[in-house]
């Protein structure tokens, strides 16, 4: 009898052992010591020569600015006249000569997309067109970035409070809008790692019963995020909390948890954008300042009217000229 009631005793004291060191050791794992982003060796070391000297990467040459303006000019049938043995021919800005009596634009010419504004949108609108085949030109009335496009949080994240908005309303739009964040946000780390970079995020928790709603809220954004995901969430004491930021208020300070999202560089991606989109072929030209619109005998848009605002800085008189488009797109 003694026996059989050490059996029945024994089974439960097994499983609650087996319980609590699951439990204890996914604490662990969940608050074990993390090495921080930019405290490691680089993953890819920078391309050195046979001397060990840095040798920086080679990119095809962009035009300049002058002839990026004589292409916009040509569309329009703008063209440099030039006299050979008393006959007269025009030159093109792509370089191809035409008549001196042919009137009006080439349609090989005429780009396909005008894009009026070189901002992240209007940036990445002529990147994906000019990639898929279009001859497009961008304009921008300042500088890449000088706008919105510089201004932002400079983070790349999902959203968790979109989630928990998803949650707590059983919203599918915003719980389809987390997870496409979260793709994007791979992409952004991905495609541009010398723009982009891992951010810790650190939660101050001021009562003992926040900790497991934040927990299990961040534990829900690491699940979503799946193998998108940067770093697992975890959760400081009292003592490491006050150890990363001194400053924090020490009243009523339960902890803290971490969480990790993304950063980037907004304007320096907004300038690659532009870049990579001349490198494809698009016209990019910035301080050139849209005055007008134009349109056909059907009155539909055809073309814009611009400025070169450089020269006016110059203190010379800069004059309007026509750039003709089969579609125009402003965005700023």
């Amino acid at each position: 009898m003694g026996a059989g009631t050490a059996r029945r005793l024994l089974k439960p004291a097994i499983y609650t052992t087996s319980v609590a060191a699951i439990a204890v050791g996914f604490i662990y794992w969940s608050n074990r010591p993390r090495t921080l982003p930019g405290s490691d060796s680089p993953a890819v070391p920078p391309p050195t020569t046979e001397r060990g000297r840095f040798r920086p990467p080679r990119f095809p040459p962009l035009t300049s600015r002058d002839e990026q303006i004589s292409r916009l000019r040509s569309s329009s049938g703008h063209v440099a006249e030039e006299t050979t043995g008393g006959s007269s021919t025009r030159r093109s800005g792509g370089g191809s000569a035409v008549q001196a009596g042919a009137a009006g634009p080439v349609d090989e010419e005429v780009y396909d997309l005008l894009v009026i504004g070189g901002g992240a949108t209007g940036s990445g609108i002529a990147l994906d067109a000019v990639t898929r085949g279009l001859k497009v030109a961008l304009v921008e009335r300042d500088d890449f970035a000088s706008g919105t496009s510089s201004k932002s949080t400079k983070l790349v994240h999902g959203g968790v409070r979109y989630l928990e908005k998803a949650v707590w309303e059983l919203d599918f739009n915003q719980y389809k809008l987390v997870k496409e964040a979260l793709r994007e946000r791979k992409y952004f780390l991905e495609t541009a790692p010398h723009l982009s970079m891992w951010l810790p995020i650190m939660l101050p928790i001021e009562n003992w019963w926040k900790a497991p709603y934040y927990w299990a809220g961040t534990k829900f954004y690491d699940l979503l995020a799946g193998k998108e995901n940067i770093e697992s969430s975890y959760f400081l004491t009292k003592s490491k909390a006050l150890d990363a930021f001194p400053m924090l208020k020490k009243d009523n300070l339960f902890g803290a948890l971490v969480y990790y999202d993304g950063a980037h560089n907004d304007s320096r991606m907004n300038v690659s954008l532009a870049i990579t989109a001349a490198l494809y072929g698009a016209t990019v030209v910035n301080h050139m300042e849209v005055t007008a619109l134009e349109k056909d005998a059907s009155g539909r848009l055809n073309g814009a009217r611009m400025k070169d605002l450089i020269v006016e800085k110059n203190g010379k008189h800069s004059e309007e000229f026509s750039v003709k488009a089969k579609a125009r797109l402003p965005r700023f």
